[in-house]
């Protein structure tokens, strides 16, 4: 494997432990399961978007390509800044 691709997960393992964490000391506040799930995740999905956007490590950056049109999705952009516009998420 390559050191980029150790860096990758290392990271990855990070935001899996952050978000288990996070989780666990916050479960007593919630009363609904649908809530917690969608903290979760979006939790999840935002670590991941930062990593991508090069935010949770200076070796790492990446793109997201269209296989059918060839074009960077995230292109000119950073994808955590548009997390809370389509993902689900609770105030607890």
């Amino acid at each position: 494997m390559v050191r980029e691709q150790d860096i990758f997960w290392e990271e990855i393992q990070k935001i899996q432990d952050y978000v288990v964490n996070i989780s666990i000391a916050k479960i007593s506040e919630y009363d609904d399961i649908n809530k917690l799930l969608n903290d979760v995740t979006y939790d999840t999905i935002y670590g991941l978007m930062e990593l991508i956007d090069g935010h949770k490590n200076d070796a790492l950056r990446g793109e997201i390509r269209s296989m059918i049109s060839g074009n960077i999705i995230n292109a000119n952009m950073d994808l955590h800044n548009y997390c809370e516009e389509y993902l689900k998420c609770s105030d607890v």
